[in-house]
């Protein structure tokens, strides 16, 4: 039901109206064992290595052109989500937006001063389903992320992976190929609408 309710206003949605998807992944700063090159004789990686460091990537995936916002903080509670919501309405001064964001303690559903901070930038929002992920179109880039950057690395430090993360989403956001499929999404059409 909450997936029909958010098609139809896809379809129906005002226009220069834009949905975008929300969702947050920790991510450790460590030696991975994937395919990285390397000519090092041992390839078996110690099993109580230790952690460069640890933050959060906050990504926000832009249906109607396919295009990726990133930002990346310490923690993932209802304090650095309003952060981000403000770059969010930065990114799209004076657009009618839509959030699509799973349940999370700090999102609107459960946390009241995100609530707040949505009204208050005249957010809108809707909650996906439950114990849903694949209904998240950033689980998609998160899996991208994790095969062509964290896989391949062995970075001394958060800033060194930063760096390579957002290099990879900056070439993602040029390709013609960005635009992720979302299958309950699609349908017809009454009218078209130039974004």
């Amino acid at each position: 039901m909450i997936l029909h309710r958010l098609r139809v206003w896809w379809q129906h949605r005002p226009r220069r109206a834009v949905l975008a998807f929300f969702d947050v992944q920790p991510i450790t700063v460590k030696a991975y064992g994937g395919r990285c090159y390397t000519t090092a004789k041992r390839l078996v990686l110690q099993r109580n290595q230790k952690i460069r460091g640890r933050f959060y990537l906050f990504l926000l995936y832009d249906v109607n052109h396919g295009r990726v916002h990133w930002a990346f903080y310490p923690g993932k509670g209802a304090k650095y989500v309003c952060q981000f919501l403000r770059r969010i309405r930065r990114w799209y001064p004076g657009r009618l937006l839509r959030l699509a964001l799973d349940r999370d303690p700090a999102h609107p559903i459960k946390a009241r001063a995100t609530r707040a901070m949505m009204r208050r930038l005249g957010l809108q929002w809707t909650s996906l389903p439950k114990r849903s992920p694949d209904d998240n179109p950033c689980e998609t880039i998160f899996s991208d992320i994790q095969q062509n950057v964290l896989d391949t690395t062995n970075d001394p430090d958060q800033q060194a992976t930063k760096r390579r993360i957002s290099s990879h989403l900056q070439a993602r956001n040029r390709r013609s190929d960005r635009f992720i499929r979302i299958s309950y999404l699609e349908g017809p059409r009454s009218h078209t609408h130039k974004n």
